[in-house]
């Protein structure tokens, strides 16, 4: 009998086939990159789970799923497949905090850190280990703005439950994308993801390099634009190792995202 996390990546696989793409740029190679990732989807084959136990979600996230549970819809298969998911994966906080840290107060992890959760299917932490392919589900709270950010590896969302509006590079409007739809954000393409009054549960997968530093965009009020790359440490905890004030040449490949992937 194939285990709940090799389900769970042969179904995202099917769903991808027929997802449309409604916040990528036309530019955006996406059925070539979704190809890809089915590959890999499709490569983990009947493995088995680990023996670990699940690990459930606190009270209030906890009802942010329930909600986002009763809200499924689409393929039979793909919705069994997201329950088996949420019921036997290992929620976590996507950013932990390490309140002893003396930049807690300026840490924009720190806000989010209670809003965003995630069941990792295959991966470093999933039922189905790897260091090459992440996979999984991904919960946030209503009325959450994940700001303007980058990382190496590139990311696909699949929309489950709820609505979410994703903005890629700093030119582009911010677009809708709603169960059943897919959103590809290249290698270190500038991305931020506002939640309306809903939570929304994602599924997302990950190729390329998984660690290494995420970088954190945000503006002076003189109109600058910086960085700050943030690291994970052994605890799980994040810390600002570098910031960094980019130059005009660089905001404007973010400007003009339509014909590039952004930021190396």
């Amino acid at each position: 009998m194939t285990g709940i996390a090799a389900t769970f990546a042969r179904e995202l696989s099917v769903a991808l086939k027929s997802a449309d793409a409604p916040t990528n740029p036309v530019t955006d190679d996406v059925s070539a990159w979704l190809e890809r990732f089915r590959t890999a989807l499709d490569g983990v084959g009947d493995a088995q789970d680990d023996s670990g136990a699940p690990v459930k979600l606190p009270a209030g996230p906890a009802e942010w799923l329930r909600i986002a549970r009763d809200e499924l819809d689409g393929l039979p298969a793909l919705v069994s497949a997201i329950h088996a998911a949420a019921s036997g994966g290992r929620w976590y906080q996507v950013y932990a905090v390490d309140e002893d840290s003396t930049e807690v107060s300026d840490n924009p992890m720190r806000d989010l850190a209670s809003g965003m959760y995630a069941a990792q299917m295959i991966g470093p932490r999933g039922l189905i280990k790897s260091t090459e392919l992440l996979a999984g589900l991904f919960l946030l709270r209503p009325r959450l703005h994940y700001p303007l950010h980058q990382h190496q590896a590139t990311e696909i969302y699949f929309g489950a439950s709820g609505t979410m509006h994703v903005q890629q590079g700093l030119g582009r409007v911010e677009r809708a994308l709603g169960p059943g739809q897919v959103s590809l954000t290249p290698s270190n393409r500038l991305h931020a993801l506002t939640i309306g009054s809903s939570p929304v549960l994602l599924l997302y997968t990950w190729m390329g390099e998984l660690g290494g530093r995420n970088w954190w965009w945000h503006q002076s009020d003189e109109g600058v634009w910086q960085r700050d790359a943030w690291e994970r440490r052994p605890n799980a905890a994040w810390a600002k190792t570098v910031t960094e004030v980019l130059p005009p040449e660089h905001t404007k490949i973010e400007e003009g995202i339509d014909v590039g992937r952004g930021l190396q």
